[in-house]
């Protein structure tokens, strides 16, 4: 009967054992499987902020990123046409995917928006031929016609 009662208490034993570590197995995969859907972007701190709105309009706001990523920009409204509109200036600088600091700096008002960068693309200069037509064309006095041409 001892022997009955030890053998039993053995196997108890070994499937407890055996249980623990399918539980402890299913668990790794859970955990893998949480680990995998996460998103592949990391949390960035806000280290410095600044938020300013003023009664009259105008604004400011600035914040720096914990992985160095800077923007500022100073705005207001703007009547054009009788149309009010946001004037803003401001810049921003960051770090892209190939390890490069880029800037921007920009203007943004009733002639759209214009960034100055020295990663951006610039127009090729106006070929010297069209550049003095341009010029001569501008010393020209008005047509007796009005402006435009009568086909």
């Amino acid at each position: 009967m001892l022997k009955l009662v030890v053998l039993l208490a053995v196997c108890s034993v070994i499937a407890a054992q055996k249980q623990h570590q399918q539980s402890h197995q299913l668990q790794q995969s859970h955990q893998q499987q949480q680990q995998q859907a996460l998103p592949r972007y990391k949390e960035i701190p806000i280290v410095n902020l600044e938020n300013v709105l003023e009664v009259d309009g105008k604004f400011r706001y600035s914040y720096e990123g914990g992985d160095g990523t800077r923007a500022a920009q100073d705005g207001q409204q703007i009547v054009v046409n009788n149309q009010v509109g946001t004037a803003s200036q401001g810049q921003y600088t960051y770090q892209g995917d190939d390890g490069k600091t880029y800037s921007i700096s920009y203007i943004a008002d009733e002639n759209g928006y214009r960034p100055v960068g020295d990663h951006l693309p610039t127009p090729p200069p106006v070929p010297a031929p069209i550049a003095r037509a341009l010029a001569h064309l501008a010393t020209l006095p008005p047509s007796k016609d009005g402006p435009g041409r009568k086909f």
